[in-house]
């Protein structure tokens, strides 16, 4: 059941034709075809070196994504380089010894192909994934494994120009550009709070923060071009340990995205002197006791909150019974 539910889910592609291409061209066009090369097979031809002589699947199946694909590519054979008295057959067409020379070839087919692409092996837009690791130890670069492989690729790409202006506000910059795609802008000996100064900034949770002494001559602030929303918690962590890692070690930063068009308020905090009424027409009043007991209020009627209006006696509650108010 588990596999016909993901037969269903996997696309139909169209086989493309391969015949008459070179091997590494051929690959590329079966990667982006959302399929996978099953098998090099070797067939002694007078075509070009490795092009493609048959396919398996042939061209124009309509195939399911990740399905393997045999092929078959020319080559002349270990026979030329034995002399002509081992070339021949016997009646029926057969020659043991070529047979045997296909043997080795297959063997030592994937060695002679990666000793001609051995020049990709030291260019980080073209080496295998796997290698990349170990040629970012040849510039002592810290690849993350969790990064993407693209972004890996670009990184190694500038790493020796990104040694050069390392700890510098162009590196990080460029690096930050590299990894998100965007560049940042940095504003150094800059702090976004100044702290608490009553009658100037005095908002709590606005502009106003309890943090540590920050030295304005040793901090700086990152805005990212990017709103929070639409960044992943995965890629807040990376952009932290890019920025660790490529500041100076004394140095304090402060890091915020993009705001969001219009004026946005933050209603969630305690501003004094404009949201700092703390319950006010939510009181929860308990019924008083029966005998006048308790000192409550009456069931249904609201206690009066900070700043109403407090209506007047209606009996005469100075002293001595008299009225101020009143004359006569």
């Amino acid at each position: 059941m588990v596999m016909v539910t993901e037969l269903h889910s996997r696309r139909v592609v169209r086989v493309p034709d391969l015949v008459g291409q070179p091997l590494v061209k051929a690959r590329l066009v079966v990667e982006n075809a959302a399929l996978a090369v099953d098998a090099v097979l070797f067939r002694e031809s007078y075509e070009d070196h490795n092009t493609v002589l048959e396919q398996t699947p042939a061209r124009g199946q309509m195939v399911y994504e990740g399905t393997r694909i045999t092929l078959h590519v020319a080559r002349r054979g270990y026979m030329e380089l034995l002399p002509a008295i081992y070339r021949r057959s016997d009646a029926v067409g057969r020659n043991i010894v070529r047979d045997i020379c296909f043997v080795f070839e297959h063997l030592f087919g994937s060695i002679e192909e990666t000793l001609d692409l051995g020049f990709t092996y030291y260019d980080p837009l073209e080496c295998p994934p796997h290698f990349l690791r170990w040629l970012a130890s040849w510039t002592a670069m810290v690849l993350d494994h969790d990064w993407p492989i693209e972004k890996k690729r670009a990184l190694l790409k500038r790493s020796v120009d990104l040694y050069r202006i390392r700890g510098t506000a162009r590196g990080l910059s460029l690096f930050l550009k590299l990894f998100i795609g965007s560049e940042p802008l940095i504003e150094e000996n800059r702090w976004p709070f100044r702290g608490f100064r009553v009658g100037v900034d005095a908002r709590v949770g606005i502009d106003t923060v309890v943090l540590p002494p920050v030295d304005l001559a040793h901090c700086f602030t990152i805005t990212v071009p990017m709103r929070f929303a639409d960044v992943t918690p995965e890629m807040v962590v990376r952009v932290h340990e890019i920025i660790r890692m490529e500041k100076p070690a004394h140095v304090q930063y402060y890091l915020r995205f993009a705001a969001d068009e219009g004026d946005a308020q933050l209603r969630e905090f305690f501003a004094i002197g404009l949201r700092s009424g703390i319950g006010i027409g939510d009181e929860i009043v308990e019924e008083a006791e029966e005998g006048g007991k308790g000192g409550g209020i009456e069931p249904g009627r609201r206690r009066p909150a900070i700043g109403d209006d407090e209506e007047e006696p209606d009996e005469d509650t100075s002293p001595g019974g008299y009225d101020p108010r009143k004359k006569g």
